[in-house]
């Protein structure tokens, strides 16, 4: 598939087949995850995979927060998720001159890594949904994440119930987002 075409087809799925995801195709997700690029080379993140049942129940439960919130009713179905914990990026000395000692690059490196693993499990013929409502109480408890790290979205990973084609993209027009040399 090329890249246009991926563009196009990836969106989020909220209804998966009971299919698991092969430990292989999570490996390789992850992978895609790794190689992201990351300012000064930080890397800060780390790929939590749970695909055992007794660990998608922890993450099922962090899915929904205090008073009963979620943005994923259909967790339960779905048979793998892969949490992005945020680490403390190691920034270069000159950025930190110049940022001070601010995080917020990690928070971009792990949306670049999330967008990633989209693009790696289509092309594996899997579908995902980032999802980012998580409750960081239940989930630091329930894995022993470092309580100075934060699970910043969630990935949903399966095989979509229903093979249908992708919903027409609904943007803003090309010159409502892009002007060139002056803004506009």
């Amino acid at each position: 598939m090329k890249f246009e075409e991926m563009l196009l087809a990836r969106e989020s799925c909220r209804s998966y087949r009971n299919t698991p995801v092969s430990r292989e195709d999570l490996m390789k997700i992850c992978e895609a995850g790794r190689l992201t690029p990351s300012a000064c080379n930080s890397q800060p993140w780390k790929f939590l995979v749970a695909d055992e049942p007794e660990a998608k129940a922890r993450i099922c439960d962090a899915l929904v927060v205090e008073g009963g919130m979620t943005a994923a009713s259909w967790r339960e179905e779905c048979p793998a998720f892969i949490a992005f914990v945020e680490q403390k990026a190691n920034l270069m000395p000159g950025a930190i001159k110049y940022f001070g000692n601010s995080q917020h690059f990690a928070q971009g490196d792990v949306g670049m890594a999330s967008l990633n693993m989209c693009y790696q499990a289509l092309e594996l013929g899997l579908s995902t949904c980032i999802l980012g409502l998580v409750d960081q109480k239940k989930i630091h408890a329930a894995f022993s994440i470092p309580e100075d790290e934060f699970v910043r979205v969630v990935l949903a990973v399966g095989y979509a119930k229903e093979d249908k084609p992708p919903r027409p993209k609904m943007r803003k027009a090309f010159e409502e987002v892009v002007c060139f040399n002056e803004w506009k």
